[in-house]
């Protein structure tokens, strides 16, 4: 059932809206400092929007896995993020104190005028977020008049006080809940895929673990026409298979996921048919080899033949949905297999769909992200959206 959208609000003039957004960037881990700022990028239209119908806006975002210490936990502080979205937004963006909720952040939150733009701490720094913790969620809730979902890169975490129990006490009392434009536009994206895709659908799965993504593969399958594999997962069928792979570690639980989708192998998945490989102890001794990895030497990309075959496919296909890097592309002598799979969709004339996480990284990184018809912002989200799993957060959302 549709949802409630920022545009079904009306005029918020005087109103305090709370928005929930996925501010979890990357950072220094010694200096806190911001590495990439996609997302919050990805989170300002929507505060924009809200800002034009006369609103005032309290940012919530988690940021990393507090330890508990507040010595190593400083570079997980909003400071930062607080600072590079008012770069974004072009307005002072004000930073709520050093706790989440509490008498200083509600004083901040009352003040507010039409216009302002607040950010909370980090959620995760009070440890009720994670337990959907009805009293913490009640004390967020009276910020303000209006709540809005724009994490998708979250919607997955049904236990986040932020995602679930927070909308469910705007509910409680009688407040609007609805999505933001970035959370809208996931859905519709996705939705289409799922539903009414322009065909043939290609996949293309990298990444580390099969086992991770089973559910996620064996959905792809009932819905795509092929499925391209690539990344270290693709050195675990190879083993499935009795094929060598080197010195590379694949636990038996990653060969047994792989052993289980064999059967698809030549008619829905097709699997590398050579590889860039490296000795472990040496990434400057690269070679290339079809078949069995020799003994000291680790997988690292896919090969010349391998981005052909995969890139004649991505050219003739009419969706193209990818998740997970075909090679370790943060070292730039292995990024090849990467670049070239980003550089393929960027030419599809096809619907082309990259799902988060690292994938979506490496697209950024390469330039191509613009040239995509969509980049997720949710890894983890996107694949339990397609897998069909029902988010407790959006049902929280009011329908249309």
């Amino acid at each position: 059932m549709a949802k409630t959208t920022i545009a079904d609000l009306g005029d918020l003039r005087g109103k305090r809206v709370l928005i929930r957004v996925d501010f979890n960037v990357p950072l220094d881990k010694k200096t806190g400092a911001i590495k990439n700022d996609r997302r919050i990028r990805g989170a300002v239209p929507t505060i924009n929007a809200l800002l034009e119908k006369g609103a005032a806006v309290i940012a919530m975002t988690h940021v990393g896995r507090p330890s508990g210490d507040p010595a190593k936990d400083a570079v997980l502080k909003t400071d930062a993020i607080a600072a590079r979205l008012g770069e974004h937004l072009g307005r002072p963006v004000q930073k709520a104190g050093d706790s989440v909720t509490g008498p200083a952040v509600s004083a901040a939150a009352q003040t507010m005028k039409p216009g302002d733009v607040l950010v909370l701490e980090n959620l995760r720094f009070d440890p009720r977020e994670q337990k959907n913790d009805p009293t913490f969620a009640v004390e967020l809730a009276g910020l303000a008049d209006v709540y809005v979902n724009d994490a998708f890169g979250t919607c997955h975490n049904d236990k986040d006080a932020s995602m679930v129990a927070v909308p469910a006490a705007f509910k409680a009392a009688g407040r609007p809940r609805a999505v933001g434009l970035l959370v809208a536009k996931e859905l519709e994206i996705i939705d289409g895929l799922m539903t009414a895709p322009k065909r043939p659908v290609l996949s293309v799965m990298g990444g580390a673990k099969v086992s991770d993504k089973i559910n996620f593969i064996q959905a792809l399958l009932a819905k795509v026409d092929h499925l391209l594999i690539g990344g270290k997962m693709g050195y675990a069928f190879l083993k499935a298979q009795g094929t060598a792979v080197g010195s590379m570690e694949i636990p038996e639980e990653e060969v047994a996921a792989a052993k289980n989708l064999l059967p698809h192998v030549g008619s829905k998945i097709t699997l590398p048919v050579d590889s860039v490989v490296c000795k472990s102890d040496d990434l400057t001794a690269v070679e290339t080899v079809a078949g069995p990895i020799g003994a000291g030497y680790q997988g690292v990309d896919i090969g010349p033949e391998t981005v052909k075959l995969y890139s004649t496919k991505i050219a003739g296909a009419g969706t193209v949905i990818w998740n997970g890097p075909v090679g370790w592309f943060e070292q730039p002598a292995f990024s090849a297999g990467t670049r070239k799979i980003a550089e393929a969709m960027a030419n599809c004339p096809g619907i082309t769909v990259v799902g988060g996480g690292e994938t979506a990284e490496a697209v950024e990184q390469f330039g191509l992200d613009a040239k995509m018809t969509h980049v997720s912002t949710g890894g983890g989200a996107f694949l339990a959206y397609v897998e069909g799993k029902k988010f407790a957060s959006l049902a929280q959302i009011d329908d249309r």
